[in-house]
């Protein structure tokens, strides 16, 4: 992978805390409106993606684009599928942290095997930085291993292997834009026949949560992901999956903040070694 150009660094050094600050945002919105029985957690998803392709055909019409859906958007699109359709579903059998730690230790060993089989470089400090970055998440799951079943684990190890399968296809290049649209767009046309039924079945569905699946899809979902497909121009797997590891310190800041959750000392000692690993595994620049 050759080193990014100091003007893709700079991009990227916007692009990435936007993302990842998106991507905190729909854990916590993701768990206000299935905790407090707002809409089904599968509808959710369902909703939220179609409202994400229906964000971004409404921005190529607006700049007079073209998008076409082919099969380069096919397999990303699989990938996305089984991300959404096994999160939202996941956490029923497994407790919050818990999930997260496997979820995405899950993305990062599926990231580093891709560098690998790529034949990537894989510098022993981004190693490390990865590994210290992922003890962190393990202290922070440290306290639910009660919570722990083999439903839930299969269900967040899959969904963090497709997210990490759908965040590699980002690094073949091309506008993300354009690639992301095109994923939304394949996604949503498989969507949309089960969330008509789902709704029409008799679902948990209410007009707050129908309104936060919206906002979420066509905003911190939508951008957000194309901002991550961008990042991939420059990111190794490795690093990609390692910075992910402070979206759950994210979350879990923002839950104490947000939705009056308590701040405990394993948050605080995964952040410092979050912060660390992340540090650590940090691109080299020039």
């Amino acid at each position: 992978m050759r080193a990014p150009s100091s003007a893709l660094q700079g991009e990227v050094g916007l692009l990435l805390p936007f993302a990842l600050v998106a991507f905190a945002a729909n854990s916590l919105i993701t768990r206000h409106v299935v905790d407090e029985e707002l809409l089904d957690a599968g509808l959710l998803s369902a909703v939220r993606f179609l409202a994400g392709a229906a964000a971004l055909l409404a921005l190529v019409a607006l700049r007079r684009e073209r998008v076409v859906v082919g099969r380069a958007n096919l397999v990303p699109a699989l990938w996305l599928g089984v991300y959404a359709l096994c999160i939202s579903y996941g956490y029923r059998f497994i407790g919050a942290a818990a999930g997260t730690f496997v979820f995405y230790a899950t993305v990062l060993l599926t990231l580093v095997a891709w560098d690998v089989t790529h034949r990537e470089p894989l510098p022993p400090r981004r190693a490390l930085g990865a590994a210290i970055a992922l003890a962190g998440i393990a202290v922070l799951a440290s306290g639910s291993i009660a919570t722990v079943t083999v439903a839930g684990v299969v269900l967040l190890a899959a969904t963090g292997a497709a997210w990490g399968l759908y965040t590699a296809a980002g690094r073949g290049g091309g506008d993300p834009r354009v690639a992301t649209t095109g994923h939304f767009v394949a996604l949503a046309a498989v969507l949309t026949l089960p969330a008509a039924v789902g709704a029409a079945a008799g679902l948990q569905v209410t007009g707050t949560g129908l309104a936060w699946a919206v906002v979420m899809g066509a905003g911190t979902t939508a951008f957000a992901y194309v901002a991550w497909y961008a990042c991939q121009r420059a990111l190794s797997g490795t690093t990609a999956g390692a910075v992910q590891l402070v979206i759950p310190v994210l979350t879990a800041a923002g839950a104490a903040v947000l939705l009056g959750e308590e701040l405990t000392m394993r948050l605080g000692v995964c952040a410092v070694l979050v912060a660390a690993g992340t540090w650590l595994g940090r691109p080299a620049t020039g």
